[in-house]
């Protein structure tokens, strides 16, 4: 799923030049920075650590937080009490990955190699602006987060009810058609949740784009609190965005977040159920 990742970034990151950019001309640009591998290697170290502590974080709260705020497992739940869960969850999550996601950010984009693909040399871009400058847009990871996976979550049961009896009637009742049904309702649910986090993603993207450009400089705790918290700030760079290229431009790079989301969304639905048998782990995660 990583290259969708990388292709994803740049396109959104596109979002905010003052010039339309094809994508055929960001892949271009890309590999003559970074060589071909550099799809698969580019960031790829940050965004292990970031996707893999965001997954354990946001199954691991989610139903804690359903049990703890509506008295009952989330198979007992609503789609609305699931959706509420899920997204709280994402609001540890967010705290834990931002530093990673900047970090991955300005390694995808770093079309000079002036950071030579080393997390530690981007983090140290940030790091050197003050102790939250790593948090800097972390409203935006919450947002675009919280709107992806709580309706995941939610709708994930509903997508694997049909999913599953259609793979069964396929290929019988057998452990392959359990996985196939859980992937494809996954993928379903993943998709879902991409397509409707699109353009909070984007914007996040690009906030985090200008913080890491302003990290150049010296910057004050007023600014990097703003870039870090900031509802205001977040919104400043979607109305940009909107004010320069139109609305549509919230949707750069759709098609790729849908892939790379929805595909990782089938992996978890198909690979939890397996890893919980494995480890012998009975509480309810979904």
């Amino acid at each position: 799923m990583y290259p969708m990742d990388v292709v994803r970034a740049l396109r959104m990151a596109s979002a905010s030049e003052a010039a339309s950019i094809t994508t055929a001309q960001l892949l271009r640009n890309f590999v003559q920075s970074h060589g071909i591998m550099g799809f698969a290697k580019q960031g790829v170290l940050p965004e292990i650590a970031r996707s893999t502590t965001m997954r354990v974080i946001s199954f691991f709260t989610y139903p804690l937080i359903h049990e703890a705020a509506f008295g009952k497992k989330p198979s007992e739940g609503s789609l609305g009490t699931k959706m509420a869960a899920g997204m709280a969850a994402q609001l540890p999550a967010a705290a834990a990955i931002t530093p990673m996601e900047n970090a991955k950010i300005a390694l995808q984009l770093d079309s000079t190699n002036r950071f030579k693909n080393s997390m530690v040399l981007a983090a140290r871009h940030l790091w050197q602006r003050g102790a939250l400058a790593p948090w800097v847009g972390m409203q935006g990871c919450f947002t675009r987060s919280a709107i992806s996976f709580g309706p995941y979550i939610a709708t994930l049961p509903y997508c694997n009810s049909v999913t599953g009896p259609a793979a069964r009637r396929v290929l019988g009742d057998t452990p392959l058609a359990t996985t196939v049904g859980n992937l494809l309702g996954g993928l379903g649910a993943g998709a879902l949740g991409a397509a409707l986090n699109c353009p909070f993603d984007l914007v996040r993207v690009n906030l985090q784009k200008q913080a890491m450009a302003a990290a150049e400089k010296p910057m004050s705790a007023s600014q990097i609190a703003s870039l870090a918290f900031s509802p205001v700030a977040y919104a400043r760079v979607a109305a940009e965005i909107v004010a320069a290229r139109g609305i549509g431009a919230l949707y750069l790079g759709l098609a790729f977040k849908v892939m790379h989301i929805g595909g990782t969304g089938a992996c978890n639905a198909a690979s939890i159920p397996y890893f919980k048998r494995l480890m012998g782990v009975e509480r309810e995660i979904f």
